[in-house]
């Protein structure tokens, strides 16, 4: 049977699977990483949501996403609106962040994945498709729309007891937009579409022993190889005097590990931690009414909806914008220490810690997005209006270095010490079984 070799992303132990399954997966037995996962579906499926997607879009962002009346009075908003909001009140960092999340990125990945999967269809393979498809996986973490989604559950749930509100044709086409690119990536089989691309002669010939599972065996480090990190193909190691190489499938810089991991992280992690204490203490939000203005700190925004009854809502934005902040500074600490003190203990669960730091990091941007549309919405003139306040800026910059410092911590870093790293034998290396 056919087999393909690959090293885990996060613990760098070579693994097998098999070439021949149509729908497997594939977790590292050592670190629990899912390294890959393959679809039981077509090209076709993914350039169909894509182009569902590209027809969504500008009524998803132009159109009005709902309209609150109170008073006689009404006022309506769409995602557009709320940027153009942070930038007439000087807020540029946040208005550039939620320009980039919620409007350009998303565009972005729709425009890429359907110039891929549509020369795909055809059966043709330019070379800047590969660097289109690299582009899409740089870019999938920062596109954010299902943030911005619950944002405006959110927005709903403050609102309905102040004021009427009506649901207009923006908020069901960002629905479908928001469902239409989760079902994107749920389908894509990115390995299938990196097969397809890559030139003649990209791969590397890596032997595959027998198979047999077990958590033992040789990193792609110690064989002399090294994972790129976008297309996860294996390529020969270079001498470390020489200039760094690039994957001859992607094109992308490819190291032994990321470049001054434990440098980088530890600036980001400590930037983060300074500017969440003015993020927590300064208003975040100034509400004005009858002309009197009072701030409104991120736990006073907690404890209105504690005190109003919604827990859920309170709970869901106390945790995304105050435990997961502090959540990610404390945990990324404790894996820059274990790497600089060669730790070997709790190893997998501590690579489970720096996993789900890199899911959650994005998900603290919730706060933000509700800011931005009770900015847009609740703008009634002299009986009451919302506006941004010093906080959203620091807490924006706190969410985004937190992000940056899990992209830039290398996870194979606390691994290199590992007693099993240095094994000299090479054991038969794990197979993937078949997805059930």
């Amino acid at each position: 049977m056919p087999t393909h070799t690959v090293a885990c992303p996060d613990c760098d132990l070579l693994l097998a699977y098999s070439a021949s399954l149509a729908r497997h997966t594939l977790r590292c037995p050592r670190c629990g990483c899912m390294v890959h996962r393959r679809a039981d579906t077509s090209v076709d499926t993914a350039l169909a949501f894509s182009i569902t997607g590209l027809l969504l879009y500008i009524p998803a962002m132009v159109f009005p996403l709902m309209t609150l009346e109170t008073l006689g009075m009404s006022e309506s908003g769409s995602v557009i609106d709320t940027l153009i909001c942070f930038y007439d009140n000087r807020y540029y960092f946040v208005a550039f962040i939620v320009l980039i999340s919620a409007v350009v990125f998303p565009l972005l990945l729709l425009s890429l994945i359907f110039t891929v999967t549509m020369f795909a269809r055809m059966g043709r393979y330019p070379s800047f498709l590969t660097r289109l498809l690299r582009l899409y996986v740089f870019l999938e973490e920062w596109a954010m729309i299902e943030i911005f989604l619950l944002g405006i559950m959110i927005t709903i749930m403050k609102m309905r007891h102040s004021a009427e509100i009506h649901f207009d044709p923006g908020f069901y086409c960002f629905l479908a937009l928001v469902l239409t690119t989760m079902a994107i990536a749920t389908v894509l089989d990115r390995e299938r579409l990196w097969a397809l691309l890559s030139p003649p002669g990209a791969a590397v010939s890596v032997p595959s022993p027998p198979a047999n599972a077990g958590s033992s065996g040789r990193t792609a480090l110690a064989s002399g190889l090294v994972l790129c990190h976008v297309c996860r193909q294996l390529e020969r190691r270079r001498p470390p005097a020489a200039e760094p190489g690039r994957c001859r499938r992607c094109g992308a810089t490819i190291h032994d590990r990321k470049p001054d991991s434990i440098a980088y992280t530890w600036a980001l992690v400590l930037t983060s931690a300074l500017l969440l204490i003015p993020a927590n203490i300064l208003p975040i939000m100034e509400v004005e009414f009858l002309g009197v203005p009072e701030n409104s700190t991120i736990l006073d925004g907690i404890m209105y909806f504690f005190k109003d009854g919604s827990y859920l809502i309170g709970l869901i934005i106390l945790t995304a914008s105050v435990f997961v902040p502090v959540f990610k500074i404390i945990g990324l600490i404790i894996l820059l220490l274990t790497a600089q003190t060669n730790n070997t203990g709790y190893l997998r669960s501590k690579t489970v810690l720096y996993r789900f730091i890199t899911f959650i990091g994005r998900w603290s941007m919730l706060d933000i997005f509700v800011i931005a549309l009770l900015v847009v919405l609740v703008d009634f003139g002299f009986l009451t209006s919302i506006h941004a306040a010093p906080a959203a800026t620091y807490f924006c910059i706190v969410v985004t270095s937190t992000m940056l410092a899990a992209k830039t911590f290398d996870a194979r870093l606390i691994w290199d010490n590992h007693r099993q790293a240095a094994c000299e034998a090479i054991p038969p290396l794990p197979v993937a079984k078949e997805a059930s």
